[in-house]
């Protein structure tokens, strides 16, 4: 049996032309009026970009919102200084160069007379620690104290039952 080869031949733009001028000329027209479809494919990806962000926001919210360990209380801690000095406050704020202060206390030691029990006796001075406020200076500073940290030789929480904390408390009140 013989083999009959098919042939399929195309319509070049050429012959279409030749056949119906008008054609050709729609096709260009649909072609230009046509939107790209990764058009509409970028906008869906944003959306869905978008959208999973905007659950990823909601769900961190709401497990930063369950957890109570990440509301920042400052506790009082003790400053202490390579002059000395010790100071008694929030730590608000660190960073490479220095170390920030809030609500500051500091011990001042101040002479008091006592006076004799005998008649014959001199009055003797002591040395009486005091706890004062920041900021009750003659210069009044204002805001936070900052320290350098090369300066800064340890830094601990002052304890709930300390005496520090309960004259802090006190004098609080007091103001």
């Amino acid at each position: 049996m013989p083999q009959v080869k098919k042939t399929i031949t195309k319509k070049t733009s050429a012959s279409r032309s030749k056949d119906n001028p008008t054609e050709e000329l729609m096709e260009f027209e649909q072609f230009v009026s046509r939107k790209p479809q990764t058009v509409s494919r970028a906008k869906g990806w944003l959306f869905a970009t978008f959208f999973v962000v905007i659950v990823v926001l909601v769900a961190a919210l709401f497990y930063t919102s369950q957890d109570e360990n990440l509301v920042l209380e400052y506790k009082f801690k003790a400053v202490a200084l390579d002059n000395g000095q010790v100071y008694y406050a929030k730590v608000v704020k660190e960073d490479a160069l220095s170390v920030y202060l809030d609500e500051v206390y500091y011990i001042q030691f101040e002479d008091r007379i006592i006076p004799a029990q005998e008649e014959d006796g001199e009055d003797t001075v002591e040395k009486f620690p005091v706890l004062v406020k920041h900021g009750e200076e003659l210069h009044r500073p204002e805001g936070w104290l900052q320290i350098n940290r090369t300066k800064v030789v340890a830094i601990e929480d002052v304890g709930a039952d300390s005496e520090i904390l309960t004259e802090i408390e006190r004098l609080k009140t007091l103001q």
